[in-house]
């Protein structure tokens, strides 16, 4: 069975244990983030560089246990475990074991799986090849089971301990607890939550791509106005003299790095939005996820601490006014410079016709001579 990458820990490249959400969206086993932390203190996540805290006035392990638990991909990888492990038949324990049932998760060959779906109690259960059963599906199929008896079925949530519990758990031990709700209204309300998280996300993430893109489109229109100013550059100092050819290159120089601020500038803003999308595309993927496999206490776990994340996350894909600052051309600034050697030659063309060659400074004759710019 294929084990898609997307199970297993960037670190420690085993599957997820006990996964944790950094605040960029990507996940990290509880342990390799506080190892991850020890050995580098100021570093981010190893995929896209984000922090992995923003201050910490505590121990590691305690900043660790505060980031969320992705509660469906621990689901998703022990439903994985169960159908990669090459297991003999759970009732006769002497056949390999080539179905399963969705409902309880047991293994069993074909002869028992036969005899399970006669027996009055799991006839209506869903037996099916184990080579057939996804993760996802077998995750999503868990049954709700009661936090403190774990082989009954949860019925109600108390939402003052955060706990799914049977009838007889609400009877007693959450008998006086106030705010204690039938599991299914619980879920069928942060199902509406998690649809209102996605149209965020999805609405976000629409806008950010749409920024990216004109701020794609803005650096196409710096590198064309850059070859345009450039050609302008090249152009006039052609029609100058050799005497200008410092003059030239200095111009060149002086356009290329104004459009290089600028370009850097806009690039450091895609840059920003690029990893403010890579943030809110991955928590659109655990929402997405949650929505789609659910186990119904993760799922209620799940929902308010991606509500707070998603919350915490800057959104904007807002583009500031310096972005659309209008660029400096070159080409005024090349005609009043033509303009003025223009002005200077004529001005010392009338006075050579008007005083003798030797009249003049042995300075202006000797940067002439030199191919330099006479200074007047």
């Amino acid at each position: 069975m294929d084990e898609p990458q997307e199970r297993k820990c960037v670190v420690c490249t085993n599957y997820y244990t006990t996964p944790k959400i950094l605040p960029c969206g990507h996940l990290m086993c509880q342990q390799c983030v506080i190892s991850w932390m020890y050995s580098k203190p100021r570093a981010g996540c190893p995929l896209c560089r984000c922090p992995i805290v923003e201050q910490s006035d505590g121990s590691s392990s305690d900043t660790v246990d505060a980031l969320p638990t992705d509660f469906v991909m621990e689901a998703l990888v022990e439903s994985a475990r169960v159908l990669s492990k090459d297991h003999l038949c759970c009732v006769c324990d002497t056949k390999k074991a080539e179905n399963i049932c969705i409902q309880c998760q047991d293994k069993m060959c074909s002869s028992c799986a036969q005899l399970h779906k006669k027996m009055s109690a799991t006839r209506s259960h869903d037996v099916e090849s184990v080579s057939t059963v996804t993760p996802e599906r077998l995750a999503a199929s868990r049954p709700a089971l009661c936090a403190d008896h774990g082989d009954k079925q949860a019925e109600y949530f108390c939402r003052e301990h955060r706990l799914a519990v049977c009838r007889a758990c609400r009877s007693h031990e959450h008998k006086v607890c106030l705010k204690v709700s039938f599991l299914d209204d619980e879920t069928e309300s942060v199902q509406k939550s998690l649809n209102d998280l996605t149209k965020i996300l999805v609405e976000a993430e629409q806008k950010l791509e749409q920024a990216i893109g004109q701020l794609t489109s803005r650096l196409q229109e710096v590198d064309v106005s850059e070859q345009e100013d450039m050609a302008q550059v090249d152009k006039t100092c052609d029609r100058l003299h050799k005497l200008v050819e410092d003059f030239r290159n200095k111009l060149k120089d002086k356009t290329r790095t104004s459009h290089l601020q600028i370009k850097n500038s806009l690039r450091d803003v895609k840059t920003a939005l690029s990893n403010r999308l890579g943030n809110v595309t991955s928590h659109k993927h655990i929402v997405t996820r949650v929505t789609s496999v659910s186990p119904r206490p993760a799922l209620i776990h799940m929902t308010e601490a991606l509500a707070d994340r998603v919350n915490s996350l800057d959104l904007s894909a807002d583009l500031q006014g310096e972005v659309w600052v209008k660029l400096s051309s070159s080409v005024e600034c090349c005609q009043e410079v033509v303009g003025r050697i223009e002005q200077e030659l004529l001005t010392f063309e009338q006075q050579k016709t008007k005083t003798k060659t030797q009249d003049f400074p042995k300075s202006i004759i000797a940067d002439l001579n030199r191919g330099k710019k006479p200074s007047l």
